[in-house]
């Protein structure tokens, strides 16, 4: 009934705004109402909510139609964004009148999608669990802010946010772009209609389906994965998405630059968009990591698992981008290397996705999805962009001027071109890592690979994640995360040491004398806590270079910030970035390579045990608010004081597995990490609970429950006797006999009674409790005499401590911040062209007109 009573309402209201358009234009159309702005813009918001309000009333009303105007709302956005890219072509050959079909067709497109998004997000929020999507990733016990997020916990779900971000920013494109408009949102729509086709093609509208391949509706959903219900969770998928579609825009203005010939001009447009969606990659790569650390308790926030690395690669070569735009505006070179980075980081973006969803991953990887689909339509999109968007490059290559840059290694030109090198090396070492489950997968490479590769570094035959599966019969394998530690770490220093000592450069030359006094006192600083790391005790050769070129870093940067603050705050961003980049390492080096390893300890209930200056007692289980089962511990610090800490360690009956939470007490310097391992309830050693069949050890004996005997006389007296068959063998006699200890039931005076059976040597074979039931039969059976020690209830810990582990993200919410305000220059740069090209046209129409009419302009 509320489904009913929301269409009614849905539908009235759509009414009233189809109305309020409609009148809009009859006044139009007779002139009575003149059409200016304001009428023509309330027309068209009118017309579009009640469009809205119209497909989402039908959903509510026939709940069959879900599964049709889903679908049709994206195969309608599919066509309008293929139309507008049409119109939009023949805007290029110079049909003008195209234009204002084309911006119809973005407009139109847009509509449709987040019509389709709403729909969706409305199924999920009505609980419809006929619909299979819903049913997968939804349930009746799910937050509402994980029910908003289980939107985009599947395929296609992601894929609406990532076509959605693309839609939303084409309309802004309109008009702001100038010439550049039709050439970028040819290429803009059409990424956007592939992307509709691959939700298409998983259709999240698709009705849930019985085992008689007949739709049903459920009564309640699978439910989201359990290590989803965490806040990072719900915010990631569209960070990282947004930053996708971001990137993309980018990327369209770097073919559209080929296109039209324009090999400049696009930088000053596109360059806002890049450092935009790397900044957001850039802090979704932050938040994935701070969610594994925080809610997975394997102790770490990077495993070089293959989908991490796949949305890293880009972020690697999206930098190098970056510093060759920034390199190019100031000084005309890098044409061609930034045609090629901007090609190659969508390119890996699109490669990322691919990886993710095309099943290639299944058994390598904690996060790819293992359903196939995609995987042949994605790889046949990948391979048209890259071919289609490098066919013209190479066409172009020769029509691309080339301008020299310095030639002095004292130069930030040479310090720019060494850092991009720097950025793609380390993307190509760990592409070809992460690629590694697919090339291996490739026809006859298989096994040739794994025997050159497994001389050097250890390989994942496809075992690792779980021992049960069998290798892959083709040979393909992936690399451990022991191959990316051994092979990044020298080229993440040359990245570091250019960082430091870039800045300090001249575009063309630097002065000798200034560039020593600048760099001297980082350089001792640097020199002088290096040092001191030694003296603690830090004696790996790498992780003193890094050490000390981070400290550097941070120094030479530090001044520079104070220096270019006097221009103008917002001119600081990238050596904020740089700074940001330091502490990252610095945090890097602290947490993984002296993070102490894990110390695991079973402490009894009520019992004390020590463990990096910490005491930690035990006491027992404790319910949360949340119904999650927590391990109560008290943790001593001395003089610092206590805390409680509770790490989760339950059973999530929906999943069918033990989910674990770790516990973290943060401090300046350090985490102390608890992670839960397991729990053992307490145990009487006296007795043994077994099931028909099944054997057990007490004390000296070993006895083995047979089944039931039952004499029942309740009909006639109200008594009945229970016994246990029982065959128990003394083991220091090996004497076997066959016995059935009882219980008597009295159901008149509702008691029950023990009758033990003589052991001899003063011990009775007790049957203490029973459950009769043909599931699951029990008989507890209990040795009176031995009079064991009771064993209390114990939890098993993991406790290690995480060193510095706060720079990781500070560091990485400093580079984030820099470029934000690197973002907020250069669009404040665009925006200042823009209004100057306005006020040239203005006065350029204003000296043709009548003098008191361009006095108006």
């Amino acid at each position: 009934m509320q489904m009913y009573y929301l269409g009614i309402a849905l539908l009235l209201i759509a009414v009233g705004a189809g109305a309020l358009s409609a009148l809009l234009f009859v006044y139009s159309v007779r002139g009575r109402t003149p059409v200016t702005p304001i009428v023509g813009s309330g027309m068209e918001i009118a017309g579009v909510v009640a469009f809205v309000l119209l497909m989402l009333s039908l959903a509510a009303l026939w709940p069959e139609a879900a599964h049709l105007v889903g679908p049709g709302l994206v195969i309608g956005a599919i066509l309008a964004a293929v139309s507008s890219a049409v119109m939009y072509i023949r805007v290029t050959c110079g049909h003008t009148l195209s234009l204002p079909w084309a911006r119809r067709g973005v407009y139109l497109a847009t509509t449709l999608a987040c019509t389709s998004a709403v729909l969706l997000l409305t199924l999920f929020l009505l609980h419809r669990y006929d619909i299979r999507y819903v049913y997968d990733y939804s349930s009746e016990d799910l937050e509402l802010r994980f029910r908003i997020a289980a939107i985009w916990a599947g395929q296609p779900g992601s894929l609406v946010v990532w076509a959605l971000v693309g839609l939303l920013v084409a309309p802004s494109l309109i008009r702001r772009t100038r010439a550049f408009e039709p050439y970028v949102l040819t290429l803009l729509m059409s990424l956007q209609a592939v992307l509709l086709v691959f939700m298409l093609i998983r259709n999240p509208f698709a009705a849930t389906l019985g085992p008689t391949n007949l739709p049903i509706t459920p009564a309640d959903g699978r439910g989201l994965n359990e290590q989803l219900h965490n806040v990072w969770m719900v915010i990631h998928p569209p960070t990282l998405f947004t930053s996708y579609g971001l990137l993309g825009v980018a990327f369209c203005f770097a073919v559209a630059g080929l296109w039209r010939r324009d090999y400049d001009g696009w930088v000053r447009l596109a360059l806002p968009w890049m450092l935009a969606g790397w900044a957001i990659l850039g802090l979704a790569l932050t938040m994935g990591g701070y969610w594994a650390y925080e809610s997975l308790g394997w102790g770490g926030y990077w495993g070089w698992d293959p989908v991490e690395n796949s949305s890293l690669v880009p972020w690697l070569t999206g930098a190098a981008l970056v510093h060759g735009l920034v390199l190019q505006k100031a000084h005309g070179g890098m044409r061609r290397t930034n045609f090629f980075l901007a090609i190659l980081t969508y390119g890996l973006v699109f490669y990322a996705s691919f990886l993710t969803r095309s099943g290639v991953l299944a058994n390598f990887s904690v996060h790819s999805f293992v359903e196939e689909g995609l995987k042949g339509t994605m790889l046949t999109s990948l391979t048209i962009i890259l071919l289609g968007s490098t066919a013209l490059f190479i066409w172009r290559w020769r029509d691309v001027p080339r301008k020299p840059l310095s030639e002095s290694l004292l130069s930030r030109d040479a310090a720019f071109i060494l850092l991009i090198m720097a950025f793609v090396s380390l993307a190509v070492v760990i592409g070809l890592g992460t690629s590694m489950p697919w090339i291996s997968s490739l026809k006859g490479l298989g096994y040739g690979l794994q025997h050159f590769f497994g001389q050097a570094f250890t390989l994942d035959d496809g075992t690792a994640l779980n021992p049960t599966n069998k290798p892959f019969s083709d040979g393909r394998f992936s690399f451990t995360a022991d191959f990316f530690k051994r092979t990044t770490p020298p080229l993440a220093v040359i990245l570091v040491m250019l960082i430091s000592v870039g800045p300090l450069f001249g575009w063309r030359d630097s002065n000798r004398q200034k560039l020593v006094q600048t760099i001297r006192w980082p350089g001792f600083v640097a020199i002088g806590l290096t040092a001191g790391a030694v003296v603690l005790g830090v004696r790996s050769l790498m992780a003193l270079t890094y050490i000390l070129f981070a400290i550097f870093a941070i120094g030479t940067n530090g001044i520079i910030i104070v220096r270019t603050l006097r221009s103008g705050w917002l001119r600081i961003g990238g050596y904020l970035a740089h700074v940001g980049m330091g502490l990252l390492l610095l945090g890097v080096i602290g947490s993984y390579a002296y993070s102490s390893d894990d110390l695991k300890m079973t402490i009894a209930q009520g019992t004390t045990q020590n463990a990096f200056g910490h005491s930690f007692t035990y006491w027992g289980e404790e319910k949360l608010p949340s119904g999650k089962t927590a391990l109560r511990f008290e943790v001593d610090q001395g003089q610092a004081g206590h805390f409680v800490a509770r790490p989760e360690l339950y059973f999530n009956q929906r999943m069918g597995a033990t989910m674990q939470t770790p516990a973290i007490k943060r401090s300046a310097w350090q985490d102390l990490y608890i992670s839960p391992a397991g729990s053992l309830a307490a145990d009487d050693p006296n007795a043994a609970t077994l099931g028909k069949g099944q054997a057990g050890v007490v004390g000296p004996y070993q006895i083995k429950f047979k089944d039931f005997q039952i004499d029942n006389h309740a009909d006639t007296t109200g008594i009945a006797e229970v016994g246990a068959a029982v065959v128990i063998t003394d083991t220091r006699t090996s004497t076997v006999r066959t016995l059935v200890p009882k219980m008597r039931v009295d159901a008149n005076q509702k008691t029950v009674v023990a009758m033990p059976l003589e052991l001899g040597n003063g011990y009775k074979l007790t049957l203490a409790n029973f459950s009769p039931n043909p599931q699951d039969a029990q008989a507890i059976l209990r040795i009176e005499g031995l009079n064991l020690p009771l064993v209390p209830a114990r939890a098993i810990i993991e406790v290690s401590t995480k060193p510095a582990i706060g720079l990781v993200w500070t560091g990485s919410l400093m580079m984030f911040f820099g470029a934000l305000l690197a973002w907020l220059r250069r669009r404040q740069e665009l925006a200042a062209v823009e209004v100057a090209a306005r006020d040239g046209a203005r006065r350029r129409v204003g000296g043709v007109l009548p003098g008191w009419l361009g006095s108006l302009r």
